[in-house]
C-alpha cells in the first residue's frame, strides 16, 4: 500500500504519479467507447427498442384526398311551346297593293301585288275571296273587282309575321267587269286608275296607275 502511495523509483513521484493518471484516463476513454458502441446506449427510447423487437412504429396517417365537387348536370332550357295559331284580322295586319307596272296600255293584263304586313304578333292569313278584296277605279266609277270576279283570288293560307314577306297576286285582265263577271266586257279606257285591297275589313291605301 505504501508503494501506491509512495512510488518508489530513481525517477521523481509526479512522473509515476503522471503515468498512472494517464493509464486511468486511457481506462476512462474505453469503458466511454465500449458504452456508446452497445446498442441503444445511454438512450431509454432505443433500449426499449432494441430490447421489444416485436415494437412496430405507429404509422403516420395519410392525408385524406379532398372530395372533387361532383358537377351538377346543367338544367336544360325548358322548350318554348310554340304559340297557338292566330288568324289575322283588321287589328294585327296591314294590307297594301301595288300594281306590278304603273303604266300599261289599254286591253293589256296587269298584276297586283297585295303584301301582308304584322302589327304585332305572327298570325295566318287565310285568303280567299270572302277574306279580301281587289278594285279597281277611275275617280267615282268602279272599272273591275274581285267582288264580281272572285276567281282572280288564289286561295291560301300565309303565315304573316315581323320582318317575313307575305304576299299573294291578283291579276286584272284590263277590263270592266260587272256581276257575276261575265266576259266581253270592254277594256278599260286610257286615263289614270287607283287599285285598292281590303282584307278582312281594313282597307289599303290607294296606288295610282297609268293607262296609255
Amino acid at each position: 500500500m505504501s508503494s501506491l502511495l509512495h512510488p518508489v523509483g530513481h525517477l521523481p513521484a509526479s512522473v509515476y504519479w503522471f503515468r498512472r493518471g494517464l493509464v486511468l484516463f486511457v481506462l476512462a476513454l474505453l469503458f466511454f467507447l465500449i458504452f456508446q458502441l452497445v446498442p441503444g446506449g445511454g438512450d431509454p427510447q432505443k433500449s426499449a427498442a432494441v430490447n421489444d423487437p416485436q415494437q412496430t412504429p405507429t404509422p403516420t396517417p395519410a392525408a385524406k384526398p379532398s372530395k372533387t365537387p361532383t358537377p351538377k348536370p346543367s338544367e336544360k332550357p325548358s322548350k318554348t311551346a310554340p304559340p297557338e295559331d292566330v288568324k289575322c284580322s283588321a287589328s294585327n295586319v296591314r294590307v297594301e297593293a301595288m300594281p306590278a307596272s304603273r303604266r300599261i296600255t289599254s286591253g293589256a293584263a296587269l298584276n297586283f301585288v297585295v303584301r301582308f304586313e304584322a302589327v304585332s304578333d305572327e298570325c295566318k292569313a287565310t285568303i280567299d275571296p270572302d277574306s279580301l278584296t281587289v278594285s279597281v277605279t277611275s275617280g267615282a266609277d268602279l272599272i273591275w273587282t274581285t267582288s264580281h270576279c272572285g276567281q282572280a283570288i288564289p286561295k291560301a293560307t300565309l303565315v304573316v309575321a315581323k320582318g317575313k314577306e307575305a304576299a299573294s297576286t291578283v291579276v286584272w285582265n284590263g277590263h270592266r267587269s260587272g256581276p257575276g263577271c261575265l266576259p266581253g266586257q270592254p277594256v278599260a279606257k286610257p286615263g289614270t286608275y287607283v287599285v285598292k285591297a281590303e282584307f278582312s275589313g281594313r282597307e289599303s291605301t290607294a296606288q295610282a296607275f297609268t293607262i296609255a
